[in-house]
Protein backbone atom coordinates (compact mmCIF):
# COMPACT_ATOMS: atom_id res chain seq x y z
CA UNK A 1 0.00 0.00 0.00
CA UNK A 2 1.17 3.59 -1.16
CA UNK A 3 2.09 5.37 1.99
CA UNK A 4 2.18 9.69 1.74
CA UNK A 5 4.74 10.13 4.35
CA UNK A 6 6.57 8.04 7.26
CA UNK A 7 3.69 9.09 9.82
CA UNK A 8 0.92 9.07 7.85
CA UNK A 9 -0.70 5.02 6.76
CA UNK A 10 -3.91 4.10 5.85
CA UNK A 11 -5.51 0.47 6.42
CA UNK A 12 -8.14 -0.71 4.11
CA UNK A 13 -10.96 -0.25 6.74
CA UNK A 14 -10.39 3.39 7.04
CA UNK A 15 -10.16 4.03 3.47
CA UNK A 16 -13.36 1.96 3.01
CA UNK A 17 -14.79 4.67 6.13
CA UNK A 18 -14.11 7.85 3.49
CA UNK A 19 -15.31 6.44 0.94
CA UNK A 20 -18.61 5.29 3.18
CA UNK A 21 -18.34 8.98 4.48
CA UNK A 22 -18.46 11.08 1.40
CA UNK A 23 -21.26 9.04 -0.38
CA UNK A 24 -23.38 9.20 2.93
CA UNK A 25 -22.23 13.25 3.44
CA UNK A 26 -23.89 13.30 -0.24
CA UNK A 27 -26.72 11.61 0.91
CA UNK A 28 -26.22 8.72 -1.67
CA UNK A 29 -28.50 6.26 -0.34
CA UNK A 30 -30.33 3.35 -2.29
CA UNK A 31 -31.64 5.02 -5.43
CA UNK A 32 -29.61 7.76 -5.41
CA UNK A 33 -25.88 7.47 -6.92
CA UNK A 34 -22.77 8.82 -8.39
CA UNK A 35 -20.46 7.96 -10.58
CA UNK A 36 -17.50 6.03 -9.37
CA UNK A 37 -14.69 8.12 -10.74
CA UNK A 38 -16.34 10.34 -8.38
CA UNK A 39 -15.40 8.25 -5.31
CA UNK A 40 -11.44 8.75 -5.62
CA UNK A 41 -12.00 12.33 -4.64
CA UNK A 42 -12.93 10.62 -1.20
CA UNK A 43 -9.30 9.11 -0.63
CA UNK A 44 -6.36 10.87 0.64
CA UNK A 45 -3.62 11.58 -2.01
CA UNK A 46 -1.24 8.82 -3.07
CA UNK A 47 -4.33 6.06 -2.35
CA UNK A 48 -6.77 7.27 -5.37
CA UNK A 49 -5.69 4.30 -7.45
CA UNK A 50 -7.12 1.93 -4.73
CA UNK A 51 -11.06 3.40 -5.25
CA UNK A 52 -12.70 1.00 -7.51
CA UNK A 53 -10.93 -2.15 -5.45
CA UNK A 54 -11.76 -0.58 -2.29
CA UNK A 55 -15.75 -0.22 -3.75
CA UNK A 56 -15.74 -3.44 -4.77
CA UNK A 57 -14.90 -5.24 -1.60
CA UNK A 58 -17.63 -2.71 -0.45
CA UNK A 59 -20.02 -3.97 -2.96
CA UNK A 60 -19.33 -7.60 -2.28
CA UNK A 61 -19.58 -6.53 1.76
CA UNK A 62 -23.29 -5.45 0.70
CA UNK A 63 -22.35 -1.99 1.66
CA UNK A 64 -22.74 -0.34 -1.27
CA UNK A 65 -24.65 -0.72 -4.61
CA UNK A 66 -23.46 -1.44 -7.95
CA UNK A 67 -24.92 0.15 -11.14
CA UNK A 68 -24.11 -0.27 -14.64
CA UNK A 69 -25.16 3.22 -16.33
CA UNK A 70 -24.57 4.20 -19.64
CA UNK A 71 -21.22 2.88 -20.19
CA UNK A 72 -19.99 4.30 -16.13
CA UNK A 73 -20.39 2.21 -12.95
CA UNK A 74 -22.13 3.89 -10.51
CA UNK A 75 -22.09 3.28 -6.94
CA UNK A 76 -24.60 4.11 -3.63
CA UNK A 77 -24.84 3.25 -0.08
CA UNK A 78 -26.93 0.59 0.35
CA UNK A 79 -29.86 1.36 2.91
CA UNK A 80 -30.66 -2.30 4.39
CA UNK A 81 -26.90 -1.45 6.05
CA UNK A 82 -27.08 1.83 7.30
CA UNK A 83 -26.53 0.78 11.05
CA UNK A 84 -23.36 -1.37 9.62
CA UNK A 85 -21.95 1.84 7.75
CA UNK A 86 -22.24 4.28 10.49
CA UNK A 87 -20.45 2.30 13.12
CA UNK A 88 -17.99 1.18 10.76
CA UNK A 89 -17.28 5.36 9.51
CA UNK A 90 -17.65 6.31 13.05
CA UNK A 91 -15.14 4.03 14.60
CA UNK A 92 -12.19 5.40 11.99
CA UNK A 93 -13.31 8.93 12.55
CA UNK A 94 -13.34 8.80 16.17
CA UNK A 95 -16.47 10.45 17.09
CA UNK A 96 -20.32 10.43 16.16
CA UNK A 97 -20.15 12.46 13.16
CA UNK A 98 -23.88 12.45 12.18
Amino acid sequence: MPVRDETTKFDKDALKAHILFKLARHRRWGGKHTELMHVRSALPKGYESMAESLAKELANEGMLTWLKKTNDVHVSLNPHRKKSIIELVERYFGKQIW
